[in-house]
């Protein structure tokens, strides 16, 4: 038996095609609003180890270029945590890196952790233009909270973060 196309269906079959084509590039547009979570949690067998698997859910996300990120701490331990943005280079490889993380200590500064008390006196830190777009911008995660903060105007830009209580959490944010 031979197939025989109907022009009838050759024209449907185009302008599903020709649909799909044109509706391609709103599916690859990124989100207005990214959600992250903060998830895991610390455990110790004495005399064994001890694991932290704290980390940012997911990793990596895309956000529109002006969006707004959603990071939700929803942690199995009562730590407080930052999302703060670093250059590539000053992301902890390792572990020795990760206890004494340099690109760290000036978030804590820059926050106003009172180490006595915890309290924190700023808890957004913007060091460039309006909204998260530069390395030195950060945001303090309260145990338990979620915490909302906007995105440059910063198309194209990939923003690498981590958290400075936490380094080894770290991930990085695709603005398109």
């Amino acid at each position: 038996m031979r197939f025989q196309p109907r022009t009838g269906t050759l024209a449907a079959t185009a302008v599903i095609c020709g649909s799909a084509l044109a509706a391609a590039p709103a599916v690859a547009q990124a989100p207005a609003t990214a959600k992250l979570r903060i998830v895991g949690g610390t455990q110790m067998k004495p005399g064994k180890f001890i694991r932290d698997d704290q980390r940012f859910a997911p990793r990596n996300r895309a956000v529109r270029a002006g969006g707004q990120v959603r990071l939700a701490n929803k942690a199995k331990t009562e730590d407080p945590h930052t999302l703060s943005v670093v250059k590539r280079s000053d992301l902890p490889k390792t572990a020795v890196e990760a206890f004494n993380c340099e690109a760290c200590g000036p978030f804590f500064g820059a926050h106003g952790v009172d180490e006595e008390s915890g309290d924190v006196a700023n808890p957004v830190v913007d060091v460039g233009g309006a909204g998260f777009d530069q390395p030195g911008d950060s945001i303090f995660v309260p145990p338990g909270a979620t915490v909302r903060f906007d995105v440059g105007e910063v198309e194209g830009k990939t923003l690498y973060y981590l958290c400075a209580v936490h380094p080894w959490m770290q991930g990085k944010l695709r603005v398109r």
